[in-house]
């Protein structure tokens, strides 16, 4: 089982057992994470989560490839037609990424362009990151379709009325219902990335029982504690 560290969060924090997520990276620059992390973040206690808006700020993709060390894997979204296939021209052909096709804050339909990086067989990792609220004809779209193998269950959940999105343990049933869905229909095929709501390590066990390969986790690096001691008991 591989310990991921998700994006945004994969930045700044790298265990030495745990493999970071660099990003969201973008095409080009968006702003600053941290400024708008300070505008748009706060927690829901209704939904029991992290409530976001923050639209993928980031410096752009030259900046994250200048920094990324080769055991790192670097997230990327579309926001414009065609982003994807100019990252395919930039990123190198051995370089592990996170294909987002995801972000609740961000209105492009990248499915069809996500096709561009499955071409190659000289990454480890080619992620696809998707969504809590993605259907079955999507996923046979994506692994039929595009050829995705390792799929990361599930970024945030979207918010009606343009509230953005949140994550949390309110992502844990979406997430389960996710996993059910590719072992009921492809087997052992695919390489399962469980994340959402962990923040113990009974978390953790649930995700592995449920039938994933490996977890990642985000909003628990909120709360040094729990980060801490989860760390602790994943080695």
């Amino acid at each position: 089982m591989e310990t991921f560290i998700s994006a945004p969060f994969g930045n700044y924090i790298k265990p030495k057992h745990c493999t970071p997520v660099t990003g969201t990276w973008t095409l080009y620059s968006r702003g600053n994470r941290l400024l708008a992390l300070a505008k748009s973040l706060r927690y829901n206690r209704k939904l029991g989560g992290w409530q976001n808006k923050l639209c993928l700020p980031n410096r752009g993709v030259d900046v994250g490839l200048s920094k990324i060390l080769p055991y790192e894997i670097l997230s990327i979204a579309q926001v414009n037609e065609d982003d994807f296939k100019l990252f395919s021209k930039i990123i190198p052909l051995d370089q592990n990424i996170e294909v987002n096709l995801s972000c609740p804050n961000i209105d492009s339909n990248s499915w069809n362009d996500a096709r561009y990086f499955t071409e190659t067989y000289l990454r480890q990792y080619c992620i696809a990151k998707v969504g809590p609220l993605t259907t079955l004809e999507q996923l046979k779209f994506l692994i039929d379709e595009l050829g995705y193998t390792q799929i990361h269950f599930s970024n945030t959940l979207p918010l009606s009325n343009n509230r953005g999105g949140v994550s949390g343990k309110i992502l844990i049933p979406y997430t389960k219902e996710l996993i059910r869905l590719v072992r009921d229909n492809w087997g052992d095929k695919i390489e399962i990335i469980a994340g959402g709501g962990i923040s113990h390590i009974n978390h953790v066990t649930e995700y592995m029982t449920a039938g994933a390969n490996h977890i990642s986790i985000g909003s628990v690096c909120f709360h040094p504690i729990k980060l801490w001691k989860l760390l602790k008991a994943l080695q």
